[in-house]
């Protein structure tokens, strides 16, 4: 037997007791100082039991707040669940944009001359034209 189950025996016990006194005193078992003694016992086991149940009244009220706290935690865990679904979605969206523009860049620069590169070359066409007389197009 655990402990809980001897502490239910033992109430049922004096449960039992509590019941029956009133005949005991009747067949001369127990006399009424004793009953007095009984009464002083079940009062102190009633108070205690009263304890026992407001403390249990406050962890189930305190239970209940906790309740409802976690309920608006989670509240809040599902709006920013579903704000950063959103912002999955727009990255994917920025990660596809960006693919295009690396791939136009990349063709660009395919065909990108720098300018000293450039003004060299124009430099060299420049001299070309006054070696053969050629009027610029400019």
């Amino acid at each position: 037997m655990g402990g809980g189950e001897k502490t239910i025996s033992g109430l049922i016990f004096i449960h039992r007791i509590l019941l029956n006194y009133d005949n005991w005193i009747k067949i001369g078992i127990m006399d009424k100082e004793t009953k007095k003694e009984f009464d002083n016992l079940g009062v102190i086991i009633k108070r205690g039991f009263d304890d026992v149940y407001g403390h249990f009244d406050s962890v189930d009220k305190r239970f209940e707040q906790i309740d409802v706290k976690l309920n608006q935690v989670d509240v809040r865990l599902n709006n920013i669940d579903g704000r950063l679904d959103n912002i999955d979605g727009r990255l994917d969206h920025i990660d596809v944009r960006l693919s295009y523009i690396e791939r136009d860049i990349a063709e660009i620069r395919k065909h990108f001359v720098y300018r000293d590169e450039f003004e060299d070359l124009a430099a060299r066409v420049k001299y070309l034209e006054e070696k053969l007389k050629i009027k610029s197009g400019k």
